[in-house]
């Protein structure tokens, strides 16, 4: 069962297991290191755990970054942040320019 939660394509997102002490504090270390720019979501309810994990089994554990609708798990996450922050200033500027015509 895929998820009902639609992430827009320029924001990024990251979901952690709200219970799960290193999952609060590598998820809090991604947001620091972006800036605050990426949004920390927990799952915190355990029905919304276990349908978020049936469509990203391999992610059990681990912090769950989203760039836009493509999720980035496991120990990629943190190489992923500064991608995440360069695309998210992308998609300000693409917002800024496509607003003015």
């Amino acid at each position: 069962m895929k998820q009902s939660i639609i992430i827009p394509r320029n924001k990024i997102v990251i979901y952690y297991q709200g219970y799960c002490t290193k999952c609060k504090i590598l998820s809090k270390m991604v947001v620091v290191l972006s800036l605050y720019i990426i949004e920390r979501i927990p799952l915190e309810v355990d029905e919304s755990i276990q349908l978020f994990f049936e469509d990203y089994p391999k992610a059990k554990g681990y912090p769950i970054l989203f760039l836009g609708r493509t999720p980035i798990y496991d120990y990629w996450v943190f190489p992923a942040v500064p991608f995440a922050i360069v695309l998210s200033w992308f998609y300000k500027l693409q917002s800024l320019f496509l607003q003015e015509h």
